[in-house]
C-alpha cells in the first residue's frame, strides 16, 4: 500500500443540517478530518449517526452549513465542490435507488462509462481507452455479460455491482462506499474485495460497514461517528431509546387453520421486458411455513417475490392462487394488503417526501404517496407500527432525513399496516446496524407467533431469522426446493 503523504480532502470544523429544515438541526457536528493519500479509512456507526451524511459531504454532494472542507485537485486545495465531485466516486443505496427510480433504459457498459465522468448518462462517444478500461473492469468483476444488457432487467445485486464498477472504473483519488456489498452473492462479494485491494494500491478507499467481520485487512483507521460527531475510539454504550417494543395492535395477524396453501403457484413463467425470468415455477406457501430463499445475483429472485406480490404477471396457462382467510374473493386490493413485499426496489419508488407516520399511514392501501385525509385512530395505529421498529420519536420527520436503516424499518411498519399474513423480505437488513439487525429480526419471529407466515430474501448467514423451517434455492430462474 502507498505512505501517507498528500493530504487529499481535509475538513475544519465543518457541519451541516438539512436543507428546508427550518429548525436547523445539525446532522453533523464540528468535523475535523484529514484524509491522506493511502490512509484507507472505515466510518463505524449506528444508523442514524451521519455517516451517509458524511459521504456525501465528501463527495461534493452535501455542503457545509458551518465550518469548511477543500479537496486536493492535483495542484492546490479548492473548496469547490465541483472539485470534490471530480475526484471522489461515491457509491450509495441512494445512488442505486436514484438510478431505479428514472428506469434509464440503458445498458450495463453505458452505465460503466459514466463513472468517468461522473454523469447519469452517457452524452458523448466513448474513447476507446475508456471502453477498454470497462471491459477489464466487467472481467474483474464476472459481470461481463451484463454489459450489453438494459440495466432495467437486471437484479438489485446485479446493479449494485456495475454501480461498484462504475466507481472503481476511473480510479479516483478518493472512493467513498456506504454498505458496498448488500445485495452482493458470496462469490460476487469476493471479486470485488480483490477488485477493491486492487485498485486501493491507487486511491484511497473511505468506507462504511456494519459487518466488521467482513472488512479486509488493508483498511488502516477506523473512525467512530455517533450523532455527527467523530471518535477514534467507540463511545460507551447508553441506554438506547430506539429499542424496538412489541405493541399490541387493534387487530393482530391471527393464526390461520386451514388446510389449503395461502398461495399456490403452478408451473408458473414469468416474462420481464420480454425475457423469461422465471421458469415453470411450482411452489405452496402453507401457514405456519417461513421460507428462505437463497440464489446467485441474477438467479429470479425478486422477480420470484414481485410475482407473489403481484407485480409480476404469471404468464399462460401458468397460475397463482390466493386462499387468504376471512376473504371470499380475492380482489386485488385485498391481495395489496394481505400480501406485502419490502424491498431496496418498491422503497426506491416511493418518490414522495412524506414523513414517517404519513408513509406508514399510505401502508393501509399499500399506495406511493397520501391520498385521503386519516382518522385519530388510523394515526395511532400507524404510530403504535412505528414504536414497534423502533422508530418512535421519528412520526413527524421526513423519511429524506432518517438514515437507510431507519428508512428500512419505517418500511417494515408500513408494511404491517394492512395487517399482512404474508410478509415478502427482500434483502430485508440491508443498511441495518448490528442492534437494529437483531431488532428487525426478532420483530419477525415475534410475528410469526402472531400467525403471519413470510419468505425472506439474503445472501448473509448472519441474517437468517430462527423461525426459518423451510428452504430453497433459485438457479437461473428455476426453483429447487432444498428443505
Amino acid at each position: 500500500m502507498q505512505t501517507m503523504s498528500q493530504i487529499l480532502c481535509r475538513l475544519e470544523n465543518a457541519g451541516l443540517f438539512l436543507p428546508g429544515d427550518m429548525q436547523r438541526r445539525l446532522i453533523l457536528k464540528d468535523i475535523c478530518l484529514e484524509i491522506a493519500r493511502g490512509e484507507h479509512i472505515v466510518l463505524i456507526g449506528k444508523n442514524g449517526a451521519g455517516k451517509t451524511t458524511l459521504l456525501r459531504l465528501l463527495h461534493g454532494e452535501a455542503w457545509t452549513t458551518q465550518g469548511s472542507i477543500a479537496w486536493f485537485d492535483g495542484r492546490e486545495f479548492s473548496s469547490s465542490r465541483i472539485t470534490g465531485l471530480a475526484v471522489t466516486s461515491l457509491v450509495s443505496p441512494a445512488m442505486q435507488e436514484n438510478f431505479q427510480r428514472h428506469a434509464w433504459d440503458i445498458t450495463g457498459r453505458e452505465l460503466l462509462l459514466t463513472g468517468f465522468d461522473g454523469t447519469d448518462l452517457l452524452y458523448s462517444d466513448p474513447l476507446p481507452q475508456r471502453v477498454k478500461r470497462v471491459e477489464e473492469m466487467a472481467d474483474a468483476l464476472d459481470a461481463t455479460a451484463l454489459l450489453s444488457r438494459s440495466i432495467l432487467e437486471l437484479s438489485q445485486g446485479q446493479l449494485r455491482l456495475l454501480l461498484l464498477g462504475r466507481a472503481m472504473v476511473r480510479k479516483p483519488s478518493l472512493l467513498l462506499l456506504d454498505e458496498c456489498t448488500d445485495g452482493l452473492d458470496a462469490r460476487h462479494r469476493d471479486l470485488f474485495a480483490k477488485a477493491l485491494e486492487k485498485l486501493a494500491e491507487e486511491s484511497t478507499i473511505v468506507l462504511t460497514t456494519h459487518r466488521e467481520s467482513m472488512l479486509p485487512d488493508w483498511i488502516s483507521k477506523k473512525i467512530y461517528i455517533d450523532d455527527g460527531m467523530l471518535f477514534n475510539e467507540p463511545r460507551a454504550l447508553e441506554e438506547d431509546t430506539e429499542s424496538i417494543s412489541l405493541v399490541s395492535s387493534q387487530d393482530a395477524v391471527r393464526k390461520n387453520g386451514q388446510l389449503e396453501p395461502l398461495i399456490c403457484v403452478e408451473k408458473a413463467d414469468v416474462y420481464v421486458h420480454g425475457k423469461k425470468v422465471l421458469h415453470n415455477i411450482n411452489w405452496e406457501l402453507h401457514a405456519g411455513e417461513n421460507w428462505l430463499l437463497q440464489g446467485a445475483n441474477g438467479s429470479g429472485k425478486s422477480t420470484f417475490l414481485r410475482m407473489l406480490a403481484g407485480d409480476e404477471q404469471v404468464a399462460w396457462p401458468g397460475s397463482i392462487t390466493f386462499s387468504l382467510p376471512r376473504e371470499d374473493n380475492i380482489p386485488f386490493t385485498i391481495l395489496r394488503r394481505r400480501v406485502r413485499l419490502v424491498s431496496d426496489y418498491s422503497q426506491a419508488l416511493y418518490e414522495y417526501d412524506v414523513t414517517c407516520l404519513e408513509l406508514v399511514l399510505s401502508g393501509l392501501e399499500n399506495t406511493i404517496g397520501i391520498y385521503r385525509d386519516f382518522s385519530e385512530e388510523e394515526r395511532a395505529l400507524a404510530a403504535e407500527q412505528l414504536a414497534r421498529v423502533g422508530l418512535q420519536g421519528k412520526e413527524n420527520g421526513s423519511i429524506r432525513s432518517v438514515s437507510t436503516g431507519q428508512l428500512r424499518r419505517a418500511f417494515l411498519a408500513r408494511a404491517l399496516m394492512g395487517f399482512p399474513l404474508v410478509l415478502l423480505l427482500d434483502e430485508a437488513c440491508t443498511g441495518l446496524d448490528v442492534r437494529g439487525r437483531l431488532d428487525y429480526l426478532d420483530v419477525l419471529d415475534r410475528l410469526v407467533d402472531e400467525g403471519l407466515s413470510y419468505v425472506f430474501v439474503s445472501h448473509y448467514r448472519e441474517d437468517i431469522p430462527t423461525s426459518i423451517n423451510r428452504t430453497a434455492l433459485m438457479r437461473e430462474g428455476r426453483l429447487e426446493i432444498t428443505g
